[in-house]
C-alpha cells in the first residue's frame, strides 16, 4: 500500500471512528470534495474508499448505500425467481 497524503491522514482517522454508516456516507462525501478539489491524489482517494468499504462490513446498521457504491460498481441484481 502506497502513502497517504497528508490531507488524506484525518480522513483516516476518522474512518476509524466511525459508527454509522451516516457517518461513513459523511466521509465519502468529504473523500470525493477533496479529490475534486485537488487535496487528494486518486491512489489516496481510492485507498480511502476501500477504507470506508471495509470499515463498513464492521458497522452493526442497515446500510443507507450499498457497498458497491464505495467501489464504484454497480449492484448485483438476482434476476432468478423462486420456484
Amino acid at each position: 500500500m502506497q502513502t497517504l497524503s497528508p490531507a488524506a491522514i484525518p480522513l483516516r482517522v476518522r474512518i476509524g471512528q466511525a459508527r454509522s454508516w451516516a457517518d461513513l456516507e459523511l466521509l465519502c462525501e468529504r473523500i470525493d470534495a477533496a479529490y475534486q478539489c485537488g487535496e487528494l491524489d486518486p491512489s489516496s482517494a481510492d485507498q480511502l474508499s476501500a477504507l470506508v468499504a471495509a470499515t463498513a462490513l464492521k458497522v452493526p446498521e442497515q446500510p443507507s448505500i450499498p457497498a458497491e457504491a464505495f467501489l464504484g460498481r454497480e449492484p448485483e441484481i438476482n434476476t432468478r425467481q423462486a420456484a
